[in-house]
């Protein structure tokens, strides 16, 4: 039994060692494979992540600067009295329209018609009277002195029909220039002195728009620029930069800036709240879609696009402008092939198979 014993137990030994050399081959070989076939890839190449692209060219974009403004006249002056006295009669009404030197107020006269008629008087004495001085100094029985003196006289009577004269004006107030009459202040019968306020009136044609702009942008608006202005009922009109302010706000560190628009009708008040739209300097941009932006790791905004060689290449761009449905940015090349879809799947340098998007669409 002994004998018969060993002889199976070497054998049974033998086969399990053969067994398990040959697992330790197999491995060993499929291990040898996986890295040959591995290599076969990089040479060979596997099939390249499909993304799908669009040429994008650069064309010119104006961006606007967008404030709120509100419109203005472009003269408004508060009349007041220069005399004293009563108001004798009112010649004109708020909301009038009137041309310059209309009449609006008449006040009593107090004497001052007869004060103008009597410094008239003396200036007629005082010119005989000079004009006999004179005529004596020519045939020599007058001294200069005494010519002197009645041009001294003449010209002081004729200060006096001067000055009687401008009192006698101040009772008439009129327009100061061609506008439209705003406030009111007096009625007929009130007593007024100097400074008293008796109408405010107003120069709507041109009018203007008022609003103020950051540091950012005040360097790139200039005088005589064209601007657009909107109103709260979509209206929209044009105009002129006629006033950029050479200094900021110091409590908002801005700049106001006036828009002056022809109002020939007067159909544009004061007051109204609008919208200003001043362009920029022309740039040039691509329209993209919003959803072909990405991050990089350092979360700098950009986008990505085929090179020649169809590796993947992450730009940054600058946002220029955001429009309902599409994005005006800047900092691409003029002309770029920009992937539209599977940007997400693909990385910096990553070779691709770059499929272009038929159609007209963003994508």
């Amino acid at each position: 039994m002994r004998a018969t014993y060993f002889p199976a137990l070497a054998i049974a030994v033998a086969a399990i060692l053969w067994m398990v050399s040959g697992l330790l081959v197999g491995d060993d070989e499929r291990s040898a494979k996986s890295l040959q076939d591995s290599a076969g890839q990089v040479e060979t190449g596997r099939p390249l992540q499909d993304v799908r692209v669009r040429t994008v060219v650069a064309a010119p974009f104006v961006n606007d600067v967008v404030v709120s403004g509100r419109s203005q006249p472009s003269r408004a002056v508060e009349i007041r009295g220069e005399a004293t006295g009563l108001v004798e009669e009112i010649l004109a009404a708020e909301g009038d329209h009137v041309a310059q030197g209309d009449v609006l107020v008449r006040l009593e006269e107090r004497g001052r018609a007869a004060r103008v008629r009597e410094a008239k008087e003396l200036v007629a004495q005082r010119e005989v009277e000079y004009n006999a001085a004179q005529q004596l100094e020519t045939q020599g029985y007058n001294t200069r002195i005494r010519l002197a003196e009645a041009s001294a006289s003449l010209e002081a009577a004729r200060a006096g029909l001067r000055q009687a004269e401008i009192d006698l004006e101040k009772t008439q107030i009129v327009a100061p220039f061609e506008g439209v009459l705003g406030d009111q202040f007096v009625e007929s019968g009130d007593y007024v002195t100097e400074g008293t306020p008796l109408f405010k009136v107003v120069d709507l044609n041109p009018v203007e728009f008022a609003g103020y702009v950051t540091e950012r942008h005040v360097g790139s608006i200039d005088v005589g620029q064209s601007a657009k202005i909107v109103f709260l009922d979509g209206h929209e009109t044009e105009g002129v930069v006629t006033f950029v302010a050479p200094e900021a706000n110091p409590d908002t560190r801005t700049f106001r800036v006036i828009v002056s628009v022809d109002n020939p009708d007067g159909l544009i008040r004061g007051g109204l709240t609008v919208e200003l739209r001043l362009p920029l300097a022309e740039r040039m941009a691509h329209r993209i879609s919003p959803s072909v932006l990405s991050l990089n790791d350092e979360g700098v905004v950009g986008v990505k696009l085929v090179g020649d060689s169809d590796e993947v290449q992450f730009v940054p761009v600058a946002i220029l402008a955001d429009r309902p449905g599409f994005m005006l940015v800047g900092g691409l090349p003029e002309k770029a092939r920009l992937i539209t879809v599977g940007q997400e799947f693909v990385i910096d340098g990553q070779k691709v198979n770059p499929v272009l998007a038929e159609g007209d669409g963003p994508l």
